[in-house]
């Protein structure tokens, strides 16, 4: 073999290895990150009213969930499934944990897998009428941050709809329902001095199958914008006592139509 050709073959192995090297360093560093914030998270839980009357399709939902026999302060997810930045984008791997609590609250931290080396994390908080999100390549290098109003906004948007994963959020004095027929009900949650409303749809054997907004943005090139978003429950299991979603689709809705940008199970949850 001619040494020229050595040399770059001994070049690339390096390249590699140190890349190798560089993803593993960045993912235990964001890593660390997470738990330090999910310690801090779970050991400050905060309290909130409840409502003792809660409207019928509510009252199903949280009586389904198992959540009066299996309290928590925190809940802990663990999901898998595929992600796409756009419609047209081929789904890759999305690996991520959320923390939520009875309260407005979350902490969300993603993984997405472009490819066996190239790795995208994602951390998203949200707590009293703020919410922030910061992206990084192989979890150490910056590559955007948000924290603005509209994206605050939407951020509730989703704590509320998470909710079905969290079910003793369902009956928080900070929100408030208003039923809209015998399938549908709105929901409208007050934090920090914003609102956020969603539309619950219960299917037929009074289970919360659908979830719809109008208060959501969406990462778009240069920023956020809004969009109309949905999120649909295909099937619901019992993870640690507690009866929740297990299979998810989330969408944002163009022209129309349901784009699906995320697909995930979750494989396990923990109550704290």
């Amino acid at each position: 073999m001619p040494p020229v050709i050595k040399k770059i073959i001994a070049v690339i192995v390096i390249l590699v290895i140190a890349n190798v090297g560089f993803v593993w360093y960045g993912q235990a560093s964001f890593d660390t990150t997470f738990q330090s914030l999910a310690k801090a998270f779970s050991e400050n839980n905060a309290t909130a009213a409840r409502q003792s009357n809660p409207p019928a399709p509510i009252a199903r939902q949280i009586e389904r969930s198992k959540v009066a026999q299996n309290g928590y302060g925190t809940i802990l997810l663990q999901l898998e499934g595929t992600y796409r930045r756009k419609p047209s984008s081929k789904a890759i791997g999305m690996h991520a944990l959320a923390l939520l609590r009875p309260t407005p609250d979350m902490l969300w931290a993603v993984r997405l897998e472009s490819n066996p080396i190239v790795t995208f994390n994602a951390l998203e908080t949200y707590h009293g009428g703020r919410a922030k999100m910061q992206t990084m390549l192989f979890g150490i290098i910056p590559t955007g941050e948000f924290d603005s109003e509209a994206f605050a906004k939407s951020e509730l948007t989703r704590v509320l709809a998470y909710a079905l994963f969290n079910p003793a959020l369902l009956a928080c004095e900070c929100i408030a329902y208003e039923p809209v027929d015998a399938h549908r009900i709105r929901a409208t949650i007050s934090d920090g001095g914003i609102s956020a409303t969603v539309l619950f749809e219960s299917d037929e054997k009074g289970d919360i199958v659908k979830v719809t907004s109008d208060d959501r943005v969406r990462p778009v090139k240069g920023g956020m914008a809004p969009a109309p978003w949905q999120m649909t429950v295909q099937n619901y299991g019992d993870l640690d006592g507690l009866r929740i979603p297990v299979s998810v689709e989330e969408a944002w809705i163009l022209e129309g139509k349901p784009a699906v940008y995320a697909d995930y199970r979750v494989t396990s949850a923990k109550r704290l």
